[in-house]
């Protein structure tokens, strides 16, 4: 089932409601494209926080908003490594993440300075990371999922590369990072027939 943008809002404010004090999330994922006006429906809503604190938090009001940990994981899930996964009555899932995701990407200082305020739901700040920082991201998924290509594709107009090439070596595991964005780029080269003009830079530097 796929959701839309007012669909997550209201789920946001409803968890926002039962927040005690101030939490930061970070979106990464098709809800920071769905907010952007990028895509019209997503099936989940990717939530990266800065510190176990602020994960703790936002845990504990899940409870209160009807969310529950499922019982079984689609396969889709499996390989994204989530702290924590939960799921509302109408099938709605969040996937939470503490400073890391997909066992790979790290959320860095300049990741966090590209980021807008969304919105503030009570006590719960939301912000979307950058455009590029959602390309990375969805450049670093699991192989196979098509529907981040596609998304890759919407999100190429107006890049600006460099940001990206400048995370790449700011992250821990850069090298290896850089390893298997150049496989997912030169995929979405073959599927979407787009240039990527940091494809080869990247990979002189393997």
């Amino acid at each position: 089932m796929e959701f839309d943008a007012e669909y997550v809002e209201q789920e946001l404010e409803g968890i926002g409601k039962r927040i005690p004090k101030p939490v930061d999330i970070y979106l990464i994922g098709g809800v920071a494209m769905s907010f952007r006006g990028l895509k019209e429906t997503t099936k989940d809503i990717d939530i990266v926080f800065g510190n176990d604190g602020d994960y703790a938090i936002f845990k504990e009001a899940l409870f209160g908003a009807q969310y529950h940990e499922p019982t079984t994981i689609r396969s889709e899930y499996e390989n994204l490594d989530a702290m924590k996964m939960y799921k509302n009555r109408d099938g709605f899932h969040l996937d939470l993440f503490v400073e890391h995701v997909l066992r790979k990407l790290d959320l860095t200082p300049s990741m966090v300075g590209r980021a807008e305020l969304h919105k503030k739901y009570g006590n719960l700040t939301v912000r979307l990371v950058s455009k590029e920082d959602i390309f990375l991201f969805k450049g670093l998924a699991s192989e196979g999922r098509t529907r981040d290509l596609d998304d890759m594709r919407v999100l190429y107009p107006g890049l600006d590369w460099s940001v990206i090439k400048q995370e790449l070596k700011a992250q821990k595991r850069s090298k290896e990072l850089t390893g298997w964005f150049v496989s997912r780029l030169e995929e979405f080269n073959k599927v979407h027939k787009l240039d990527v003009p940091i494809l080869k830079e990247l990979k002189r530097g393997l």
